[in-house]
């Protein structure tokens, strides 16, 4: 599947437990990871989950792709768990203020965020007013 449409089908999809800050602040209890790694086992979308959260990129905090992280290291995994998985193909961190953020956000079919937006509006700006003096 591509795009994130598999978010809504994976199997824990609204389940907060695997969001919470105390999950990720607290030191791990066995029965507490074992919890939340159940329902990663099987899950089918492992590897596009840790594409489209970047862990180890972003310093995470928490469960994904059948690993529980801390600072962007992985603490435990599901019995299932295969490395293979865990190779960030995802998308690079978009540099937000900027005209290439603007431009990482079209391309990721989004709509760019306010400090985006205001760039590329600057920078279209700018290369309006070039174009004027160039007399083309």
């Amino acid at each position: 599947m591509s795009g994130n449409g598999w978010v809504a089908q994976a199997p824990c999809a609204g389940d907060f437990r695997f969001t919470s800050e105390e999950t990720a602040a607290e030191a791990p209890t066995e029965p507490l990871v074992l919890a939340l790694l159940a329902a990663c086992h099987g899950c089918p979308f492992r590897a596009q989950c840790i594409d489209l959260v970047m862990p180890s990129t972003s310093l995470f905090d928490g469960v994904c792709g059948g690993r529980l992280w801390r600072n962007g290291q992985v603490l435990a995994a599901c019995e299932d768990a295969r490395p293979a998985e865990l190779r960030e193909r995802g998308r690079r961190p978009i540099t937000h203020g900027t005209e290439a953020g603007a431009r990482a956000h079209n391309r990721r079919g989004e709509r760019a965020c306010s400090l985006c937006r205001e760039a590329g509006r600057l920078a279209q700006q700018a290369r309006r007013a070039r174009k004027r003096t160039s007399g083309t």
